[in-house]
């Protein structure tokens, strides 16, 4: 897989003419190339156009390289895009990879974010396939034990469940 980026492209992608934009879309998604990742979901920040923003989601939603999880977890981890934070935590459930090592963020996803962002942290955790030690288990229980004495109804039915399931994520399992 070619690491470098095309300027080319990158100037298409953030172009005002959307012909630009989706062609770049399209190169990207056959390239394969992960350096795009973050510039992708700059562009989803920032763009207005609908029919790109479908475009680079449904391309999110479809990677399959596990060097994509890294840059998707960091924005959904920075503040500058917490107004797509929601759609960022979708695409990861959907592209099917495994995010076990980030479950942490995750976790701190269905305590603290609104409704929606934890629903989608939720079915995150839920279709985490990926193994975790004891010791991370045993601390997110505990976070998210604590975490149901403030929660609402809604939040407190998501914290029980992911609560009983993660121990099926140990590797004693």
């Amino acid at each position: 897989m070619n690491q470098k980026t095309d300027e080319i492209i990158i100037k298409n992608l953030y172009s005002n003419k959307l012909n630009n934009a989706l062609e770049a879309v399209e190169q990207i998604a056959q390239t394969g190339n992960s350096q795009y990742i973050p510039m992708l979901i700059d562009v989803l920040f920032q763009n207005e156009n609908q029919e790109v923003s479908e475009r680079i989601i449904k391309l999110l939603s479809e990677v399959k390289h596990t060097d994509t999880i890294e840059p998707i977890v960091k924005a959904i981890e920075t503040e500058k895009y917490a107004s797509i934070q929601e759609v960022l935590v979708r695409i990861c459930w959907e592209n099917g990879l495994d995010y076990s090592n980030y479950l942490s963020t995750f976790v701190e996803l269905l305590i603290y974010s609104d409704y929606m962002v934890a629903f989608e942290a939720f079915t995150l955790i839920e279709n985490c396939e990926g193994k975790i030690s004891e010791t991370s288990a045993r601390e997110y229980i505990d976070r998210l034990q604590t975490a149901l004495s403030s929660a609402n109804k809604e939040r407190k039915t998501l914290l029980e469940h992911i609560i009983q399931f993660i121990p099926s994520l140990t590797s004693n399992t």
